[in-house]
């Protein structure tokens, strides 16, 4: 066990509940509406309630509702984009209980768009159907405004930062945490603690994500002992729009769904060179496309031809991405948008069963943070709202189990950690700055080899007494990089968002899960460990 400040539980003010929430998204928030029903809920989260991942998300959520799809055409192409490393049993859960979950949404008055009186259904990359439900392109934030409106009951703590889990015997006790406004620690004794705090797009220089994504919930997991999976594994966006002073906004694939066109430099189509699938091709194949029409062109981006699309159609299917580009000065019926790849959805995370509990009883983790085994090797677009849904109702249903409990406060305490002068901004650019030229879209063992060194040459990070958001954030980008890193050169394989110069293709033996455990890295089913070199 690991802590990632200097405390004393005795000497810092304390509450109880029988619920901690730690995060805002779409999986916090669908956690801490059905929590209150059952017992006290407290919802932590280190910004504003309403800052999340999943109020930026807007293509929208994959749901079977149309006659002509399937439970099995959904499940097949979420394994298929998966590219071998989908848990299919978690897969059916998934697909089969999204409609239970969408109508829970819309009863709540969550409005998705339709047509003709019933739900519009639009298409993404390596979906078979249209299944897509969405509400224009700000499918999130009306979820998450939706979800907001109904927590009446629950203590909300915005401004908050969770810095570490308290547990005992593998059980989880509670929480530490620091309020960012009054500056003072207090701890919640909780019986159930559930992780909701999103992914770590901030890992690398560029990213569709959020401030808030440095990956603050496998951290705290992590530290205490909690299995983690899958941790090489992270999905880059093809389409993020590439402003002239760095600027990154995504570009939903929903509008390729529509028609739109990737061309290069010399305005040629080139995706049907690429994939059988073209623009719709899973997104770590698009990705890499781009990635080479740039390395064979003068500028570090491709084009987005959007012409094609009725302009009064674009403006009411996509009206916040209409609204950005028109004030670039975009005509989107004769000039073309900028787009490039950014780091976007991180598939690995904290190991869970199918109720979203982890190696620790009575914690959970649910949404981006945990790895439930469904987005295997590569996620399926509009997936990751759905999973965020389906396995917070499920954790919550389960977590009824520690309920009866009694909580019980024990005696934490550390004292090992070291007050440090460090220039955080400084090594946190650096950070992303390598993780993005070294453990990008395409590593290789120099690669990687180059980021660990360098990791190895700052890990005083991980004995600084973290105590504010800026440290505490360095910390995880810190732990999760190497984790990362060293999963990556672990899997001798190339294998969706994974993919190595060195070892171009897939290979059978590597189809299966990495998981970490403290120091220890080992593939699923093999008895011998790799030792971390910390």
């Amino acid at each position: 066990m690991s802590y990632s400040v200097n405390f004393d539980s005795n000497k810092v003010e304390s509450y109880t509940s029988d619920y901690v929430i730690v995060g805002s998204g779409i999986a916090g928030l669908n956690a801490a509406y059905l929590a209150k029903n059952y017992g006290e809920v407290f919802l932590l989260t280190k910004d504003r309630l309403s800052h999340s991942s999943s109020s930026l998300a807007q293509g929208g959520i994959a749901c079977v509702i149309s006659q002509v799809d399937s439970f099995e055409s959904h499940i097949k192409d979420t394994i298929y984009a998966g590219a071998g490393l989908c848990d299919r049993e978690a897969v059916e859960v998934l697909v089969k209980e999204a409609p239970s979950n969408i109508k829970r949404l819309i009863n709540l008055g969550v409005k998705f768009d339709k047509r003709d009186g019933e739900l519009e259904l639009g298409r993404e990359g390596a979906h078979s159907s249209n299944r897509i439900i969405h509400a224009g392109d700000y499918t999130g934030r009306e979820i998450i405004n939706g979800l907001i409106s109904v927590l009446d009951g629950v203590k909300i703590f915005e401004g908050t930062l969770v810095l570490d889990l308290l547990v005992e015997d593998n059980i989880v006790k509670g929480v530490l945490a620091k309020n960012l406004i009054s500056d003072q620690f207090f701890i919640v004794w909780a019986k159930v603690v559930i992780l909701a705090t999103g992914g770590a797009g901030n890992l690398f220089l560029n990213t569709t994500n959020p401030d808030t994504s440095t990956g603050d919930g496998i951290s705290l997991a992590a530290r205490q002992g909690a299995v983690l999976k899958d941790m090489e594994f992270m999905q880059f966006h093809p389409t993020a729009l590439h402003g002239k002073d760095g600027e990154r906004f995504l570009i939903t694939e929903a509008i390729r769904g529509e028609g739109g066109i990737l061309r290069n430099e010399k305005g040629v189509r080139f995706m049907p060179f690429y994939h059988e699938l073209n623009e719709l091709a899973p997104r770590d194949v698009v990705s890499r496309a781009i990635l080479g029409e740039i390395s064979k062109s003068k500028i570090d981006y491709v084009y987005l031809d959007v012409s094609n699309i009725d302009k009064s159609l674009f403006k009411r299917r996509f009206p916040s991405i209409f609204e950005k580009i028109e004030k670039m000065g975009i005509d989107i019926e004769k000039d073309y948008i900028p787009v490039s790849p950014a780091a976007h959805y991180y598939m690995g995370g904290i190991a869970t069963d199918l109720n979203g509990e982890t190696t620790i009883k009575g914690l959970y983790a649910c949404g981006e943070c945990a790895c439930t085994g469904v987005q295997g090797a590569n996620r399926l677009a509009s997936n990751s709202l759905l999973e965020g849904l389906v396995f917070s109702t499920r954790a919550v249903n389960n977590s009824k189990k520690y309920l009866n409990n009694k909580i019980a406060p024990s005696h934490f305490y550390n004292y090992d950690k070291i007050y440090m002068e460090i220039d955080v901004n400084k090594l946190r650019h650096k950070l992303q700055h390598l993780m993005e030229a070294n453990v990008g879209i395409i590593r290789s063992e120099s690669s990687l080899k180059t980021m660990l060194n360098w990791l190895k040459l700052h890990e005083d990070i991980l004995y600084m007494n973290a105590d504010d958001r800026a440290k505490s954030e360095l910390l995880s980008l810190y732990i999760l990089s190497k984790y990362m890193t060293i999963s990556a050169l672990l899997r001798k394989e190339s294998r969706g968002s994974h993919f190595r110069t060195d070892y171009p293709e897939k290979n059978e033996m590597y189809r299966r899960h990495i998981l970490i455990k403290g120091d220890e890295i080992y593939f699923d089913g093999q008895d011998d460990s790799t030792k971390i070199d910390r």
